[in-house]
């Protein structure tokens, strides 16, 4: 194998990831396609070729299941991945999988809050939706219900205090409605 072979392989789709996981300690094949965000049948095919280029090894352990394979770096494999770490490259690949985790829970967050929106329930429940008619909305309105700002929020607290008071007769005393 030649360097350019070698980099013909760190360019394909997940190779560099999967090195860096396995530098990592992450060595089990359910583990990597966890961390790495190809499918199932790349990782299978990189974790072959990284074999094939001596980039990784594969142990086989036993377990109760059967045989688990577990991926290790070989000597090459750690060289690539000390530059890796001295490259920052291992860094980013961290911060990359901790950004699409934060992605994942945002958006099951943001799946949550719809499927709890009465609003959007009724109208995906309604038997005569407006399909087909053209609803015009003014500028800046949303379907969506917007959160009032921090100064509304204010405002509309002191209106509520205010509404409280008991009011004021003329010669200066409160008015006892009770």
């Amino acid at each position: 194998m030649g360097l350019d072979d070698l980099e013909a392989f760190l360019r394909k789709k997940g190779a560099a990831e999967l090195l860096t996981e396995i530098g990592t300690g992450t060595a089990t094949f359910n583990a990597l396609v966890d961390a790495v965000a190809v499918s199932n049948s790349t990782v299978s095919a990189r974790l072959s070729e990284g074999v094939d280029r001596e980039v990784f090894t594969v142990r086989h352990s036993p377990t109760e299941h059967g045989t688990e394979k577990q991926y290790q770096l070989t000597i090459l494999g750690r060289r690539i991945y000390d530059w890796a770490e001295k490259t920052e490259f291992e860094r980013k690949v961290r911060e990359l999988r901790r950004v699409r985790h934060e992605r994942a829970t945002a958006f099951e967050q943001l799946l949550g809050r719809i499927n709890r929106d009465m609003e959007i329930r009724k109208m995906v429940a309604d038997v005569d939706p407006l399909e087909g008619k053209d609803v015009e909305l003014p500028d800046g309105a949303s379907l969506v219900q917007k959160e009032p700002s921090e100064e509304a929020l204010r405002e509309a607290k002191f209106e509520r205090l205010e509404d409280s008071l008991e009011p004021i007769t003329d010669d200066g005393s409160e008015e006892n409605s009770g």
